[in-house]
């Protein structure tokens, strides 16, 4: 499968302290630029045997140009009539914005929806507000019902991703808990703020809230009203070990293509010099070879560590580069997270295997 992530704009009704976007500049993509992106996607599916494309939708909050995300689907749709291609539509959405026309769009287009939300009122209002510095909290839950509706006429699951960064780690746990039990979320994506300087104290804080959301994972899962955990998944995937070493493959199967039309592997980081082209010049091929060559990193201390054959820390260049501006030096809170992963595996090994063998909702 080739994937395409199109940022449709640099604007936004919220102002999330932690948004890896920072200050939005409120740039908005051309259609021109949408449909060069488009045909590079389905230009590079042409070699991949299960004729797979997916494209996913962001902004910002990408609703704020609907029209433009309207303009692009029909462009796709009519692109693919001979082709024939598998597609798959996804966006992520702070859900303020969501109405029955909004969502009308989704449903018919079988987009898979992805909700950003912290947790209960206190703890998301602490970073998701508006620009007038009031919490977004009560304007999703206003529009929980378009959700309910979305997975009930599509049969698919929200995936909700909560955002675990220096204010709100303390009430990871809790957060957790609400989403599954008060909001009835299926899908959870826990993503940990890689902006923040971690100390290892907070870091294990962090862990311990794990194993408590560990807990609840567990006892739902024996109710049978289980829910899906990115951490869980993480968990079965640290012990495997990796095909190749630049295990992602962002930049060569997928691409991230920035309003301007130009292209990076992926949003962790885009400075300038890390650029792949753009929409006019296409794809550097020196850059891409770049990538496809690479097998390890130059770091001893890495080469070492006896998880070195299964670790992904040492091969997401791309954070170490804005981590620490050298692909040989793995981002910390990445490098302490894939140990914990692991010995968590091992330390929990047979409810692992349990639950993975059993069904439950995972998206």
């Amino acid at each position: 499968m080739y994937s395409m992530t199109l940022e449709i704009n640099q604007k936004c009704n919220l102002k999330c302290k932690y948004c890896y976007l920072g200050e939005k500049v409120g740039t908005v993509m051309s259609l021109e630029t949408a449909k060069k992106s488009i045909d590079l996607a389905f230009q590079k599916a042409e070699i991949h045997r299960d004729r797979k494309i997916w494209f996913d939708f962001i902004g910002g909050e990408a609703l704020l140009d609907f029209e433009l995300l309207n303009q692009m689907m029909s462009y796709i749709l009519e692109q693919n009539k001979d082709k024939r291609f598998n597609l798959k539509f996804s966006m992520t959405s702070n859900a303020t914005v969501l109405n029955q026309r909004f969502m009308d769009f989704l449903i018919g287009n079988k987009f898979d929806l992805k909700i950003s939300i912290d947790g209960y009122e206190e703890v998301h209002d602490l970073n998701r507000i508006t620009h007038n510095e009031r919490g977004s909290f009560n304007k999703i839950i206003k529009n929980w019902d378009y959700i309910t509706d979305y997975e009930m006429k599509t049969g698919k699951y929200v995936q909700v991703t909560n955002v675990v960064t220096r204010n709100n780690y303390m009430y990871f746990y809790e957060s957790v808990k609400f989403l599954v039990e008060e909001l009835g979320v299926k899908i959870i994506d826990t993503a940990i703020d890689l902006f923040v300087d971690w100390t290892e104290e907070e870091l294990e804080t962090i862990c311990s809230h794990i194993y408590r959301i560990y807990a609840l994972y567990e006892r739902c899962f024996n109710e049978q009203r289980a829910f899906g955990w990115s951490f869980v998944n993480e968990v079965l995937h640290s012990v495997e070990e990796k095909r190749k070493f630049y295990s992602c493959g962002a930049g060569i199967i997928s691409l991230y293509v920035r309003t301007d039309g130009t292209f990076f592997s992926c949003s962790t980081h885009m400075a300038q010099e890390e650029g792949l082209g753009d929409v006019d010049r296409g794809l550097n091929p020196q850059k891409i070879a770049y990538l496809k060559q690479l097998n390890s990193i130059d770091n001893e201390t890495c080469l070492a560590c006896e998880i070195y054959e299964l670790c992904e820390a040492k091969s997401c260049i791309m954070q170490s580069l804005d981590t620490n501006g050298d692909v040989n030096i793995p981002d910390p809170t990445l490098c302490f997270m894939q140990k914990f992963k692991t010995s968590f595996y091992y330390d929990n090994l047979r409810s692992l295997k349990k639950i993975n063998e059993g069904s439950y909702a995972n998206g």
